[in-house]
């Protein structure tokens, strides 16, 4: 496939892109909270685990991108998530509503008014910022109810996401919304055998997890019957062929647990994140030899997540550190409850040793991994402050979609210094990300520079717009 691709892309580079429009099948994958550090950071984590590097980064266009919103030079999802599908900037927190209050015409709005099929797919919740950017219009990107509604009622062709996120208190559940878009007559697919074997002939259709769950499990702690997000690309493809492939389509696909893992801090979590949409990507491209002349692929990112260094001190990386972390930080976390806190049973203080033992087996930690005298210091404070005398066995860490044990964040962020990454802080960083873009027309990316050129690109390309 990788050789097969390269030679496809030496191909594009020498093709042109007439005025007339010629790109017929566009793909636009975004990695939220991608950044450049990610991705390269991604490539060193590979290299070191025998791994190809990710495939988007050997395409013919590499560019960087600035993303900064309306109203701040550091962007939210949904700011960002608009730009990248209008070409408007508009004020953090909001989606798809201009600062004057205006809704911001989207890709898939353009592209269905034009007659192609408009697909729009995430790893998070199917009404999210980041997919809701490319559907709804609302004055917050927590109006969960009122975005879920505006999806339902749009001409959308082709959604996928792990659920509806509601409103805590509205009481309304996800099932609600799941009813609501049957009586539309959307046909709903739940599981990776339903999606396998989604109705290519319904007039629109819903592809959600079968487990309850805010969004798809990280690729690091997947089991063999989790919802993919290559799943729901796989079945996004066959579908969109199927009823637009004469015409073609405009098909969105989100990375969105990128971000989770930035904001939680997790290395190895986030680098197997990237990895994941690299698979769906490679679905993209297996198209894309298909139709080498029509289809254009464009990935970028709507801002970096948790300010990633390359490099924590010393002029050495050893990413190969990462292997023995067999689980996702929260994963880790109710691990760490499981073994330390038994339900049902009596607390019993587990010893220094003990704890020392769990992370080895865990993460590669006081294993694999040797611990300098200062690191281990640090830790046994932690230790100290959950499980000494007047200790705070509920000391914990917050970051926006996950609590963990204080020690167990500390130990994975110890654990990415070890192998040589660093994070700067929890939250969105104003770094510029990537834009790799490969396919027909690509070279007309070249000197986009910041992610507001992109939409209308694309849809001036697609022939969306007039």
């Amino acid at each position: 496939m990788k050789r097969i691709a390269y030679l496809l892309l030496l191909s594009l580079l020498v093709m042109g892109c007439s005025s007339e429009p010629k790109v017929k099948y566009v793909f636009y994958f975004i990695g939220d909270g991608m950044g450049v550090n990610e991705v390269i950071g991604t490539n060193l984590y590979n290299q070191a685990n025998g791994q190809e590097n990710v495939n988007f980064t050997s395409f013919p266009v590499v560019n960087f991108i600035t993303t900064v919103s309306a109203n701040s030079l550091v962007t939210d999802s949904s700011a960002a998530g608009t730009a990248l599908a209008s070409g408007v900037k508009i004020n953090n927190s909001v989606v798809g509503v201009d600062p004057d209050g205006n809704p911001t015409p989207n890709l898939t709005e353009w592209a269905h008014a034009a007659g192609f099929g408009t697909g729009v797919a995430t790893s998070v919740g199917v009404n999210h910022a980041t997919p809701a950017s490319f559907v709804a219009h609302s004055s917050s990107r927590n109006g969960y109810e009122e975005i879920s509604l505006q999806m339902i009622d749009s001409p959308v062709d082709f959604m996928a996401g792990s659920t509806f996120l509601t409103n805590r208190g509205s009481g309304h559940d996800a099932a609600y919304f799941e009813h609501k878009a049957d009586s539309a007559g959307i046909a709903i697919f739940k599981g990776p055998g339903a999606i396998a074997n989604i109705d290519l002939k319904a007039p629109r259709v819903l592809c959600l997890s079968a487990k309850v769950e805010d969004s798809l499990p990280y690729a690091i702690d997947r089991k063999e019957d989790d919802t993919r997000l290559a799943d729901f690309t796989d079945a996004g493809i066959r579908y969109l062929e199927a009823r637009y492939g004469k015409k073609g389509f405009f098909f969105m696909i989100e990375g969105g647990k990128i971000d989770y893992a930035g904001h939680g801090n997790d290395a190895a979590t986030c680098f197997q994140e990237v990895n994941d949409m690299a698979q769906s990507v490679d679905l993209a491209l297996t198209f894309l030899a298909r139709y080498p002349k029509e289809t254009l692929i464009v990935i970028t990112a709507d801002h970096e997540t948790g300010g990633l260094m390359l490099g924590s001190g010393r002029y050495e990386m050893h990413p190969e550190r990462l292997a023995k972390q067999h689980a996702c930080v929260d994963e880790l976390t109710n691990l760490f409850r499981t073994k330390f806190f038994p339900e049902g049973q009596p607390f019993k203080t587990p010893t220094w040793e003990a704890v020392k033992a769990f992370f080895a087996e865990e993460t590669g930690m006081w294993g694999d991994v040797q611990v300098s005298e200062r690191v281990e210091k640090d830790l046994k404070a932690i230790y100290d402050q959950t499980f000494g005398k007047g200790g705070d066995r509920n000391l914990t860490e917050e970051n926006l979609y996950s609590t963990n044990f204080q020690i167990v964040a500390d130990v994975v962020r110890a654990l990415d210094r070890a192998a040589g990454y660093q994070w700067s802080f929890g939250s969105h960083s104003g770094s510029p990300v990537g834009l790799y873009v490969t396919g027909a027309c690509a070279e007309e990316f070249n000197t986009v520079k910041d992610n507001a050129e992109i939409a209308p690109l694309i849809a001036k390309l697609a022939g969306y717009t007039k």
